[in-house]
């Protein structure tokens, strides 16, 4: 026993010698350290965005798709959304899961702004939890793809563990998931972001680091200070995060292809082909 304990204490030695450290991290992703084993990357990009077949024009239709889609939500201005999607250490959920990064986008000045906090080791989750906290007490509007019934049970969840206080009150939740499956699928296999990109956005993801891979991508960072992946689980988030933009935009001014069932039960006129 004592000489397996030596062999892992060396084994964990090496992997520390070999793997970057967080500003050398940060600076291979194009981001800043934050805490001790947390980093943030930042990105803008200027409205209009064209996200596939879909445009967003202005931020004005984020805020258009964002009262056309929940009942609550009559006062809503572009400021007031708050984009939301994670990476977490496993699909499953649970306490034992953790979200390892935390992308949020917001709009500002005709720009969508994207801010991803990576932890890079856990003992950044409770500086990743208070900017959540900050975030959601700055906006009105939560706008996630399948957030109600998995990112923020686990937010919450990790946020309780961490000995930490949310928000006194949340933001209102647009969760797309059910938006879309109520007014935009229609002879779709299922409702993942995915085919929704495909389907309704008219867009496809090249090179992506599928969701199911990224889990594994993490721990060999973990155990192995492999980051050779870290810049695609960004990328695959930032996706996530365009997409819900794109969405959105979607349901402002939705063309009978792309929401038949919007369409049908409204009466709505065509908008496009």
């Amino acid at each position: 026993l004592a000489d397996r304990i030596a062999r892992l204490r060396t084994r964990a030695a090496e992997i520390n010698a070999r793997r970057p450290l967080d500003d050398e991290l940060a600076q291979r992703l194009g981001g800043a350290v934050l805490a001790p084993g947390l980093l943030a990357v930042e990105r803008s990009f200027p409205l209009p965005l064209a996200h596939g077949a879909t445009r967003i024009a202005r931020a004005g239709e984020l805020a258009a798709g964002a009262r056309r889609s929940l009942p609550d939500a009559a006062g809503i201005d572009a400021g007031d959304l708050l984009f939301l999607a994670t990476e977490t250490s496993g699909l499953a959920g649970g306490t034992g899961t953790a979200a390892f990064v935390l992308g949020l986008a917001g709009v500002r000045d005709e720009a969508l702004h994207v801010r991803q906090l990576l932890m890079t080791a856990f003992g950044g989750e409770r500086g990743l939890l208070e900017a959540l906290n900050a975030a959601l007490r700055a906006h009105a509007c939560l706008v996630t793809f399948n957030g109600k019934s998995f990112d923020l049970p686990l937010l919450r969840a990790r946020t309780r563990l961490a000995g930490l206080a949310g928000p006194d009150q949340e933001p209102s939740h647009l969760d797309l998931l059910h938006v879309t499956r109520r007014r935009l699928r229609e002879g779709w296999p299922d409702c993942r972001l995915r085919t929704a990109e495909e389907r309704a956005l008219g867009y496809a993801r090249t090179d992506d680091l599928p969701g199911a891979d990224v889990p594994a991508a993490w721990q060999r960072w973990l155990q192995r200070g492999d980051a050779t992946a870290l810049p695609r689980i960004l990328e695959h988030n930032r996706e996530d995060l365009l997409s819900l933009a794109g969405l959105l935009a979607l349901l402002a001014r939705p063309t009978r292809r792309e929401a038949p069932l919007l369409h049908a039960q409204r009466g709505a006129p065509v908008i496009g082909p």
